[in-house]
């Protein structure tokens, strides 16, 4: 059932049971709203005065997602940012498909099996990559249909950057109220005052100092040539936590099988003497 709420803004009404879809607060219109725009403005004058291009449509769902949706999984950083990477590679490659399929077929069908294409496959590298963030099928389907602000090797770079910028200004606009990235439970991990493990926050760290680096591309090309590279670096990394982790929690628990074992050949040693 849906609820309405005119309370003034205060702690309580950032709280999550209150502060979601579902809930027809004037705090979240006002200051979710509020927090949207800003954000994608930020973006929007940032990318301008640097020269990097990005794609506004599917950023601008990121942003409203970042600001008014803070407590869903799809809003934490590291399905944001990798989300968006991902998705752009997913988009390069339908958009050259459908290029293949422009000689066989009719350039309306060639455009709609690269558009399904697209989506298709930035939904199966999101969930390879546990980094599920649904304003980025968008990113995958644009590259199909217009022509791209940038060289089209260029935006999975580009768009992480965008999306770098879009997770800084939640942040900051959160901030005020509320932690973000919301602690997804009470046994969230916690890296430099971040809800977020060791690997994510690194990788997220890596991530900033790249678009900061691509950001200062009007003093020198090669500032901006070295942000891709550590920007690529920490989206790489962003894009295989999951599989890392999974290694690391297999190699913790082999240990902890092979020291029960032991343990218990131990014992059993023991009460044969």
């Amino acid at each position: 059932m849906v609820q309405l709420r005119l309370n003034s803004p205060c702690k309580r009404e950032f709280e999550r049971d209150v502060y979601r879809p579902g809930v027809i607060s004037l705090t979240r219109l006002t200051w979710g709203s509020l927090g949207g725009g800003v954000a994608l403005a930020a973006i929007a004058l940032l990318s301008t005065g640097s020269g990097v291009g990005v794609l506004y449509p599917p950023l601008a769902a990121t942003c409203f997602i970042n600001a008014a949706c803070v407590y869903l999984r799809v809003a934490r950083p590291r399905p944001v940012i990798a989300g968006h990477l991902v998705s752009s590679v997913a988009g390069l490659l339908a958009m050259s498909a459908g290029g293949a399929l422009h000689g066989a077929l009719p350039h309306w069908a060639a455009q709609a099996v690269a558009l399904g294409l697209a989506v298709a496959l930035a939904a199966l590298f999101m969930q390879l990559a546990d980094a599920d963030h649904p304003p980025a099928a968008a990113t995958a389907a644009i590259p199909v249909l217009l022509p791209l602000p940038m060289p089209p090797l260029l935006l999975p770079l580009h768009m992480a950057w965008g999306a770098v910028v879009a997770v800084l200004a939640a942040m900051t606009w959160n901030g005020v109220w509320f932690a973000y990235p919301a602690p997804e439970g009470e046994n969230c991990p916690k890296c430099l005052g971040l809800h977020q493990d060791r690997t994510e926050t690194g990788a997220f760290l890596a991530c900033v100092l790249g678009a900061a680096l691509m950001a200062l591309r009007p003093l020198g090309n090669g500032l901006y040539e070295a942000g891709l590279g550590v920007l690529g670096l920490g989206g790489l990394a962003f894009v295989l936590h999951p599989v890392l982790t999974a290694l690391s929690n297999a190699r913790a628990g082999a240990r902890t099988n092979g020291q029960t074992s032991g343990q218990t050949s131990g014992q059993t040693s023991a009460e044969q003497r």
